[in-house]
């Protein structure tokens, strides 16, 4: 059996906090959304993408499927504060007209500024053949919600989303999308230059880039060449 724990206008609209649901191989999310009746979300908030749907730690998204053998999901609303939305993101592709809409979270807000990191291809000269962004696992989407946190209350963001790429990217590639929502141009602008140099900053991702000449190390503003090393 899989414990559901729902909350807040959830917890209202399903009639309870917690659901135990026998899943016979898989669910995916719309399915589990309908079962559990809160497709009626639309009709209060306008949109279901403001869900959040975690099962075991690991955040779903809605064309994801949960597995028999997930024990616990959360089903979350947005926060008081707003919309954080973070992820860590493998080889998933990014909808930016969706994104767009899922931060578009009420019509107060007169402006969205998005900043898209792509992996290039060439770097001091050299072409660049591919990344490899490592990271840890235990800590990142903590340290990702933290600057998101902190940039909502910073700079009186209504809506942050962040989502960063890890493990090998070729030039072209997305590495990194961040989204703010606010009042006008001249809080988002700011915000979004200050959450991206502090994911660059604080994040522990690492990044190694493969060049003609070799592999490199990229550790804040040094680059150190993988065959240096004593």
């Amino acid at each position: 059996m899989t414990k559901i724990k729902l909350y807040s206008i959830l917890r209202e609209i399903a009639g309870t906090g917690e659901v135990h649901l026998k899943i016979d191989s898989c669910l995916s999310v719309e399915e589990l959304i309908r079962k559990l009746g809160l497709h009626k979300v639309k009709d209060v908030m306008g949109d279901l993408r403001f869900l959040q749907i975690i099962a075991d730690g690991r955040p779903l998204s809605f064309n994801d499927v949960i597995t028999k053998d997930v024990k616990e999901v959360f089903v979350l609303p947005p926060s008081s504060g707003g919309l954080i939305d973070v992820k860590v993101l493998v080889d998933n592709n990014i909808d930016l007209n969706e994104l767009v809409r899922k931060i578009y979270s009420s019509h107060k807000d007169g402006a969205i500024a998005i900043f898209v990191g792509i992996v290039r291809g060439i770097n001091k000269n050299e072409k660049v053949e591919k990344l490899y962004y490592e990271h840890s696992s235990e800590l990142v989407e903590g340290v990702l919600r933290k600057i998101a946190e902190e940039g909502m209350s910073n700079y009186k963001l209504s809506s942050v989303i962040i989502y960063h790429y890890v493990g090998f990217r070729r030039p072209g590639d997305l590495s990194m999308v961040v989204a703010v929502m606010g009042e006008s141009r001249k809080n988002v602008f700011p915000a979004l230059e200050k959450i991206v140099d502090d994911i660059k900053h604080r994040a522990p991702i690492w990044k190694e880039e493969y060049r003609e000449s070799g592999r490199y190390f990229l550790l804040g503003d040094k680059e150190i060449k993988a065959n240096s090393l004593p």
